[in-house]
């Protein structure tokens, strides 16, 4: 039988040889979520809506006129999203240019670069502000990467506004934390300059993000009055912060109101309809809108968490809390007890976020298929911040002492993740909601296009047709948004 000593040297010299593979595995495994996302759908899906886009976006017309006709790219519904159009018009011109090369791809170019970039905005927000390990940040990463809301939303020709909002999103949440973390003296004005304009992009690319700019400043205020009750605001840039996304807010309203609507008279002679903008009351004040909310939430959640049972979910998480609280009730300090605040104040808005977005747009709870894909991938971006920041609070030796457990609960639930695929993409396409007519005629484009090219022909007849009637679809946009209020079509914020 083999000493002590020995078997513990084979032990050393096992774990030397595979922790190697193990970091290459933890790197290379958000590169193939990447690319298994880019490929969920064949060769992409798209939206029908985003017909009538591309085929506008395509005009003959000044690149700013078509930017800024809500009539058209919004179908009435004006948002002040215009950067977004900017993104939809490139995500139109690639698709085109490879049509005309005979390749044809609905996955949007915004997609593709827009995960990427959002994938290395993380990975350095994780390591530089955080102070994660790398592995820590390539398999949370990964768990973000590997839920069905990104996996489902990649590869769809649609808007690319959720996209870009959580690209700036999650710039402006590490932004905004590492200013709160340092002393006021060290915010310059270039970091304040920075922090406005990430709050102001974020805004401005969807009303998701004018949302979440707003809840933010409410974070950072409540933060202050903590401080401030502990005599502790004094050294800590809660008021700079403040003040930025309070200018950023009022910016935002400037160009909802004035600068927005005036280049869109200028440039396509209309003042657009604020009615959109416009929460419905009756709708808020439904009784059942706090349970189809809570069950969104709930769905959302577990689409995250390995698509495991909420309430699973929460007892894991309610009994680690506890263990973990009594275990090191001594080294909990004030700083624990603020993040607990902070989290549930964010949750709290998460909440009031999809009962705002059922309120406005009832089809995103009553169409089964739409919690699957774009109206909530933000959210799941504010839960990958949500977890790395908890996971930087426990010191370094703590988070190595306990990081073999770490990664394996992770690696299991991008495991859970990736097994449930087939079952959710099942459910989405043959749920006879919108989802399974866009996959449809998606499939028979593909189809119709590798035996004849039909899909070329179709596009650049249309393209013709809709600029010698130009001035026919304007006013097309208008009833179309009357009808799309009363069913799928529209979107929720």
């Amino acid at each position: 039988m083999a000493s002590p000593e020995k078997v513990r040297s084979f032990a050393i010299r096992v774990a030397g040889y595979t922790r190697p593979v193990l970091v290459a595995a933890a790197y290379l495994l958000p590169i193939a979520l990447i690319v298994r996302a880019v490929t969920f759908w064949g060769r992409g899906i798209i939206d029908s809506e985003a017909m009538e886009f591309v085929l506008n976006y395509l005009q003959k017309r000044p690149f700013f006129a078509q930017i800024f006709d809500p009539q058209i790219n919004d179908w009435g519904a004006y948002q002040a999203r215009e950067l977004s159009y900017v993104f939809d018009w490139i995500d139109a011109r690639v698709f085109a240019a490879l049509l005309d090369r005979h390749v044809l791809v609905f996955v949007p170019l915004s997609g593709v670069l827009g995960l990427i970039a959002l994938s290395a905005v993380y990975f350095w927000g994780a390591r530089k502000v955080l102070g994660l390990n790398s592995v820590t940040a390539s398999m949370l990463l990964s768990l973000f990467l590997s839920c069905i809301v990104v996996q489902a939303s990649t590869p769809i020709l649609y808007r690319s506004s959720k996209i870009i909002l959580g690209i700036a999103l999650l710039a402006f949440l590490f932004y905004t934390f590492s200013l709160l973390q340092s002393e006021k003296r060290s915010v310059t004005a270039l970091k304040c300059a920075a922090l406005f304009f990430l709050g102001l992009v974020m805004a401005l690319c969807d009303r998701q993000g004018f949302y979440y700019l707003i809840s933010a400043t409410f974070v950072a205020l409540m933060l202050w009055l903590i401080a401030k009750v502990r005599k502790e605001s004094s050294g800590r840039a809660y008021l700079q912060v403040i003040f930025i996304n309070a200018a950023a807010i009022g910016a935002t309203i400037s160009y909802n109101r004035i600068f927005a609507p005036w280049l869109i008279d200028a440039l396509n002679g209309y003042w657009p309809n604020f009615s959109y903008q416009n929460l419905p009351l009756p709708q808020l004040l439904d009784p059942t809108l706090p349970g189809k909310a809570w069950h969104l939430f709930r769905l959302q959640v577990s689409f995250f968490f390995g698509s495991l049972p909420f309430f699973v979910l929460a007892a894991i998480v309610v009994i680690a809390a506890v263990g973990t609280a009594w275990k090191w009730r001594r080294a909990i300090n004030r700083n624990h007890l603020t993040l607990l605040a902070v989290s549930i104040v964010s949750i709290i808005a998460i909440f009031g976020l999809l009962a705002t977005m059922i309120a406005r747009h009832p089809a995103l709870y009553s169409i089964r298929d739409h919690a699957f894909w774009y109206y909530t991938l933000t959210i799941h971006v504010v839960i990958l911040f949500g977890i790395s920041a908890w996971l930087s609070f426990p010191s370094r030796d703590a988070r190595a002492r306990f990081s073999f457990v770490i990664y394996a609960l992770i690696a299991i639930l991008i495991a859970l993740n990736v097994l449930g695929y087939r079952q959710q993409r099942e459910t989405m396409i043959s749920a006879n909601g919108w989802f399974q007519g866009q996959h449809e005629h998606s499939r028979a484009f593909v189809a119709q296009f590798d035996v004849h090219h039909a899909v070329r022909v179709f596009i650049r007849i249309g393209i013709e047709q809709h600029a010698v009637n130009n001035a026919e679809d304007s006013r097309r946009g208008a009833d179309a948004e009357r009808e799309r209020k009363h069913g799928r079509d529209g979107e929720a914020g």
